[in-house]
């Protein structure tokens, strides 16, 4: 019989050495699944309770200054432990703090069987959005009513450790003998529990199972096959009638259904377009209800002209939650079947014989990566996408993915043992059986880059998050290459007795490899420090995210050096590369499959390598502009190399849209003073037949919103920087008083946003929770999660915080705007645009950088108010937006709202009337 005892500790911080001790132990005692015991203690930690973990324990002094100290619980502790698995959510945290308290009260260090929880979680649900315990507990709905109290904490955590438990021992066998031979990877101690749920398992195959190759796959159903009574006509007409008299049927379909004006106006405006073969650009306001606008007049051409409608979006969480939320509603509403398929780009999904290859063989095994193999293991009974998305892997994980992923050259082989079950493949049969294809901006650009094409052919589509879609193909079109790059690639291959080469066969020749591997390496390294020394001798600037860089002058005598080392460098790579190609035809002519497959992708991915750095470092083409950009703190080699399109809207215009019948673009941000021109003008739209449209949001702006600028504050060509950092920071602190945290600070620049966090830390109290983006490590939406749980905090952001995040309700009621958002005049891209217009006699300012400053500007307007209930301020630091000219365009692009100019003094007492 298993004992597991499930432990938690709240601590006065984080390192017993610094003096923190334990304040509060409580654990329970779990024997066949069943809770036996329970004990919890204050422990007198004998020393003060910071600020801090009182406000986030709720443990104050008057708690600990009665109970017992350490020692003295030590006894029942060490009892209850005798011959019990130590469990804990991260482990090595609470372990190691009992370690070193049992070590100060004279006892030896706990040695036994351990278990950590935050690890199980993972393996067991790879596809969970976050581990920690409060994330986990409420995706069960489990009751933890008191995160961050170790009587809370290990009793949630030992209800979740049970259902681990449960569904780890109740997985197919040969799942589990997979998981088994990785289980010595791991931290907890799971081997003997593995063999009892073999021994346990049933060797009965389950129907929704597919069983291949020792693994265990969920079954998909097959791809349906269109048949005549998919073709049933549907009619617009009475469905939209049906809906303008008040969607009556729609109400009872769909729970808190609410007809807006301006949702109707765009499913009519669409379903016109469609039908006119008419290009449309709509701005629909926050709140419309966009994404059902376009997909009704979508599905409904789509059925009755029995042709496919893509749908392209910039970002993955669109597409997600047009799969969880739009696409449910869609087909609950619609009087007809309608099929749909996601198609992403071949990177997103798994490549089913790569993963068994590496199963198989790893040369670079880790922690990390048997953490993702046994996940991979999981998720393939549950997954019937294979796409990366669904799951959650370590951070860490990014070259374990690419490794697995499809790619090119993942169906170079006819005899594929996974072809007929790979992920791939099958989204794009999904695709061409589809009504509505969703995919994204990058997907529908890569195909026009390709020579084959993975989205089954279409003549209408929808553009959505379109304000994107010209730096989509900027990016698309243009290449990049770091030092890494190649120097992964060399390191893998490895020789003789590592790396890939070490799993060939004896017989093959493969010192030519290594030879010119290494020669290859040592100029590339002498490249990547000319690069740099480059960066070091030109005007280097900044960008936002603190990187110099430089762009490249090709007549420069500086350059000269670099272009020497680069054909330098460009000869053995081509000898590196014959010498590979010489492997692999003797591995053709061996008919040694196995060797020919772990060698392909090195092979492949080096002649792409090739190729890209020739475009970068050997060619000059005008329409493109090429720079450096350098890491100044990082190693000397880290430097990138990139191109891009000085211009896009020829391209696009000649290459795409005049292959198209309908073209349909929306956003909440297209337009500037109420106008597309820049929009029009941007992607070359000027010779397509195209209506526009303005929908307003259904928000009461009036109501809900004020605009605030303080007079008072400093212009930063006046203060200084430095004056006008602190300035920023004094008003953040002052509002914050106000508004109890719930604010969202938006920068232009992390070099700001940092120096501002530094003063923002002297001034607030402990009480306030300050996030800061780059300061504190994680993703977007992780600094937002983080932001959300606490009830007085402070989040400072700049570049994707400025859009795409989503924090309705009390959460967020205030914007801090620092600096209106132009883009800094010495980006690469920019500069190059900019003097492109000025070569037509054009202001660049007046056609580049304030209509893009305006659209950014109104994404990040656009993070407060995200439903009809939300109320709040935005609070715009830079007086530009009322003391120049241009900053009219700014308001001018709003919804109708007031505007305060006052004193700070005078802004607080409004904002405390108002909050």
């Amino acid at each position: 019989m298993n004992r597991f005892l499930i432990i938690d500790v709240e601590t006065t911080g984080v390192a017993f050495s610094k003096g923190d001790r334990i304040i509060q132990l409580a654990y329970v005692i779990v024997e066949d699944q069943q809770i036996i015991k329970r004990f919890s203690s204050y422990i007198n930690p004998e020393k003060p309770i910071p600020p801090f973990i009182q406000s986030l324990t709720n443990i104050s002094s008057k708690h600990v200054e009665d109970a017992p100290l350490f020692e003295e619980i030590v006894p029942q502790l060490l009892t209850d432990l005798n011959e019990a698995y130590f469990v804990a959510h991260n482990v090595d945290f609470d372990l190691s703090f009992i370690n070193d308290e049992l070590i100060h009260a004279g006892y030896e260090k706990y040695r036994g069987l351990v278990i950590d929880t935050v690890e199980l979680a993972k393996v067991a649900y790879p596809t969970s959005d976050g581990f920690k315990l409060s994330q986990l507990t409420a995706n069960f709905d489990m009751e933890h009513e008191q995160p961050h109290r170790a009587d809370s904490d290990a009793e949630a955590t030992a209800l979740l450790f049970i259902k681990m438990i449960s569904k780890l021992a109740s997985l197919p066998l040969d799942t589990l003998k997979k998981l088994n031979k990785l289980q010595h990877g791991f931290k907890s101690d799971l081997k003997s529990l593995m063999y009892q749920w073999m021994n346990d398992s049933s060797m009965k195959e389950n129907s929704e199972y597919d069983y291949y190759r020792g693994f265990v796959l969920k079954k998909t159903d097959p791809v349906h096959v269109l048949s005549d009574d998919d073709y049933e006509k549907a009619d617009y007409e009475i469905f939209y009638k049906e809906m303008v008299s008040g969607g009556r049927n729609i109400k009872q379909l769909i729970e808190g259904y609410e007809q807006r004006e301006g949702q109707l106006q765009m499913i009519d405006f669409v379903h016109e377009q469609f039908t006119d073969r008419y290009f449309g650009i709509i701005e629909a306001g926050t709140g419309t209800g966009k994404t059902l606008a376009y997909m009704i007049p979508a599905a409904f051409y789509a059925k009755n002209q029995q042709k496919p409608i893509v749908i392209s979006t910039h970002t993955v969480q669109l597409q997600e939650q047009m799969l969880n939320k739009d696409l449910h509603t869609l087909k609950k509403i619609l009087p007809f079947s309608m099929k749909t398929s996601i198609l992403k780009g071949r990177s997103h999904y798994l490549c089913l014989q790569k993963f068994e290859r590496l199963l198989d063989h790893d040369p670079f095994d880790s922690y990390d990566r048997t953490l993702s193999k046994a996940q991979v293991i999981i998720w393939l009974t549950e997954t019937v996408t294979g796409d990366v998305e669904e799951l959650n892997l370590a951070a860490s994980s990014f070259r374990f993915w690419s490794e697995v992923a499809s790619d090119y050259t993942s169906c170079i082989t006819p005899k594929c043992p996974w072809f007929s079950r790979c992920f791939y493949q099958r989204a794009k049969q999904r695709a061409k059986e589809a009504d509505i294809i969703i995919t994204n901006h990058s997907l529908v650009l890569s195909d026009l880059k390709s020579d084959h094409q993975v989205i089954p052919s279409y003549t209408h589509i929808v553009i959505d998050e379109a304000h994107h879609f010209e730096e989509a193909a900027t990016e698309q079109f243009g290449e990049r290459l770091d030092y890494l790059s190649l120097t992964h690639i060399i390191h893998d291959i490895g020789a003789e007795s590592e790396g890939i080469l070490s799993y060939l066969t004896e017989d093959l020749n493969v010192n030519d490899i290594v030879e010119a591997g290494k020669e290859l390496k040592n100029e590339w390294n002498d490249l990547f420090l000319l690069l740099r020394q480059y960066v070091n001798y030109s005007n280097v600037n900044r960008n936002e995210r603190g990187r110099a860089n430089t762009v490249i002058n090709k007549d420069d005598p500086l350059w000269a050096n670099v272009e020497e080392a680069a054909k330098r460098c460009y000869l053995l790579m081509n000898d590196w590369y014959s010498s590979i190609q010489t492997v692999v035809k003797q591995l053709q002519t061996d008919d040694n499959e196995h060797s020919l497959e772990m060698l392909r992708p090195i092979y492949e991915r080096s002649f792409q390598i090739i190729h890209t750095f020739e475009l970068l470092l050997l060619n000059d083409e005008e329409a493109f502009v090429y720079w450096l950009e350098a890491d100044m703190k990082g190693p000397k080699q880290s430097v990138t190399i990139q191109r891009k399109p000085i211009q896009v809207s020829d391209h696009l215009a000649d290459q795409f849209f005049a292959k198209k019948e309908s073209v349909i673009f929306t956003s909440a941000t297209l337009s500037v003073k109420q106008s597309f021109d820049y929009f029009l003008h941007r992607l070359g739209l000027e010779d397509f037949p195209v209506r526009t449209k303005l929908v307003e949001s259904p928000f009461d702006w009036t109501n809900q919103v004020k605009l605030c600028v303080p007079e008072d504050m400093p212009m930063i060509n006046e203060a200084g920087e430095t004056g006008y950092i602190e300035a920023v920071a004094l008003n953040i602190y002052r509002i914050s008083q106000i508004s109890k945290g719930k604010m969202l600070v938006l920068f232009t620049s992390y070099d700001m946003l940092k120096k501002c966090y530094e003063y923002l830390r002297e001034l607030l109290s402990d009480d306030f929770m300050l996030i800061a983006q780059g300061v504190q490590s994680g993703s977007r939406s992780k600094l937002t999660k983080n932001f959300q749980q606490f009830n007085q905090a402070i989040l400072l952001g700049t570049s994707s915080f400025w859009e795409g995040v989503d924090i309705p309700g009390n959460d967020l009621s205030v914007i801090v705007i620092v600096r209106l958002p132009f883009t800094p005049p010495n980006d690469p891209v920019f500069q190059a645009k900019s003097e492109a217009i000025k070569e037509h006699k054009q202001s660049p300012f007046m056609k580049l950088a304030l209509p893009q400053a305006v659209i950014r500007f109104k994404q990040g307007f656009g993070r407060l108010i995200r439903t009809s209930n939300d109320r709040g301020v935005v609070v715009v630091l830079d007086r530009r937006i009322v003391t120049t000219k241009y900053g009219k365009a700014f308001i001018q692009s709003l919804p109708d709202i007031p505007l305060i100019e006052s004193s700070m003094d005078k802004l607080e007492k409004d904002l405390k009337n108002w909050l």
